[in-house]
């Protein structure tokens, strides 16, 4: 009994206070339950100080009225004489909250449940996602022709396997259907050219990505799809790049790269092939120099690759006005060579001493390229409208001319002059008989010669010039 009246004795000062804090209904059961103990401990209220017994009498209660409970939940009853404590029945009641709590509780709630549902959005995106770039790239690879890969190129200086499985590439064959909605059916508002291969057309594929397209009809390149495998893994800052290919029955077509400032002539001559002075000789010899790695890149290759269809039509210029090379691997050589001597429309870039097509050589293509030199230094088109004599051409002028000066584009300054006439000394000597003709790595070498030469006229590209190297190995 002791023990007890100690117990309550200690816990009535702290419920007493929790009382005056939190004052509530659940706080009040417990002071009444522990004030009775604690009385009845003590024998009666007599003997409990009166401003212990005194206190809750005097404060207001919302649902007493000094040891009166007025709750559903309770009773007041007698206990041992005395119903002034009152008691509470053992029913069930439902607790009540503060309002702050109960407010905190829900803010609380409402927090997690939205971290929850944000959480389970970003997890659902992130795998619809994923499962929509596995569906792209298993169409992109069901879209594919699975075959062998190609390589050619210098290893060691040894040949590359043709089919070896250490080489890949990302060269894709199309559908119909795909190069269709790309040209808007092959219409002729899409026509930007015409070269060796056939029809050039402007496309946009489902990705967004601007292609030219080129289309071979009826007369088709035979092992078309092998020789697109050759070149999958040409790849050069001086070369275009192929994206991918189509072929059927009677057609074949080439996906390459859109380079938006077209062809070198565009920019040289007019539609009649006379000189429209677009081009300073700062930007022909930049352009000539690109377009000889270009060439010459394929010509190291083991074993090399011979352009046959080199013009300046086929030389193309990206946004920056850097040369590339394109219709390398697919020309259609043996009808031009079938043509030589048959009229007089031959073609200009086609070398003379050539008489098969099993002939062509890398000298062949140097051939071509001095012709092209030769348009970028007059500014005139090969054969044009003002050649009055159906035989003549740009190389018949240029090795009769007997003034240099007078061949040079006349939209050329003075001081270009100089540098022109060595571009043309370089150009009569790829146009020349075949012993004497220079590699492409030499004229690769000259055009790096003579960009550095005409460099101080040009301020602004002074600083990506090195130091300034005069003379050549080639005319001494």
């Amino acid at each position: 009994m002791f023990t007890m009246r100690l117990l309550w004795g200690l816990r009535l000062p702290l419920l007493i206070l929790i009382q005056l804090l939190y004052s509530n209904k659940s706080t009040y059961k417990l002071y009444a339950e522990a004030l009775f103990t604690f009385k009845g401990s003590l024998g009666g209220p007599q003997q409990l100080g009166c401003s212990i017994v005194k206190y809750p009498c005097q404060m207001q209660w919302p649902c007493l009225d000094c040891y009166k409970l007025k709750d559903p939940g309770g009773i007041t009853a007698k206990i041992d004489g005395n119903n002034d404590v009152p008691t509470l029945t053992p029913l069930q009641e439902t607790q009540v909250r503060k309002p702050g709590g109960t407010r905190a509780a829900a803010i609380f709630g409402i927090v997690v449940a939205a971290l929850v549902v944000i959480v389970i959005l970003v997890t659902v995106y992130i795998c619809l996602m994923r499962v929509k770039r596995f569906m792209r790239q298993t169409s992109e690879v069901a879209s594919s022709m699975p075959s062998p890969t190609v390589e050619i190129g210098r290893v060691n200086n040894a040949h590359v396997n043709a089919f070896s499985p250490h080489y890949t590439h990302n060269t894709r064959q199309l559908t119909i259907l795909e190069v269709e909605q790309a040209t808007r059916n092959f219409s002729h508002s899409n026509i930007i050219g015409e070269g060796g291969f056939g029809f050039v057309y402007k496309g946009l594929l489902q990705d967004g990505s601007i292609v030219a397209i080129k289309r071979r009809l009826f007369v088709l390149t035979q092992d078309f799809v092998l020789k697109v495998k050759q070149i999958a893994h040409i790849h050069h800052n001086h070369l275009v790049k192929l994206i991918g290919y189509y072929e059927d029955s009677y057609q074949q077509l080439l996906v390459y790269e859109y380079l938006p400032n077209g062809n070198v002539g565009s920019h040289l001559y007019d539609s009649e092939g006379l000189p429209i002075g677009r081009l300073d000789l700062w930007r022909r010899i930049s352009i000539a120099s690109g377009a000889s790695k270009g060439v010459e890149h394929l010509h190291s290759l083991v074993p090399p690759l011979i352009h046959t269809n080199f013009r300046t039509s086929n030389v193309l210029l990206d946004e920056n006005y850097t040369a590339k090379v394109s219709d390398y691997g697919f020309c259609n050589s043996k009808t031009q060579v079938d043509n030589v001597g048959s009229s007089s429309n031959v073609d200009c870039f086609l070398d003379p001493e050539l008489s098969f097509p099993q002939n062509y050589t890398e000298k062949s293509d140097v051939y071509s390229f001095g012709v092209f030199l030769l348009e970028l230094i007059c500014g005139c088109e090969a054969q044009n409208k003002s050649m009055s004599n159906p035989d003549e051409n740009i190389v018949f002028q240029a090795k009769n001319s007997v003034d240099l000066d007078k061949f040079v584009d006349i939209t050329l300054g003075e001081q270009e002059k100089h540098g022109a006439r060595r571009v043309m000394k370089l150009a009569l000597l790829c146009v020349d008989v075949t012993s004497r003709r220079p590699s492409m790595a030499q004229i690769v070498h000259e055009l790096e010669q003579i960009q550095r030469e005409i460099a101080p006229m040009y301020s602004q590209f002074n600083e990506e010039i090195g130091a300034v190297t005069l003379g050549s190995e080639l005319f001494q």
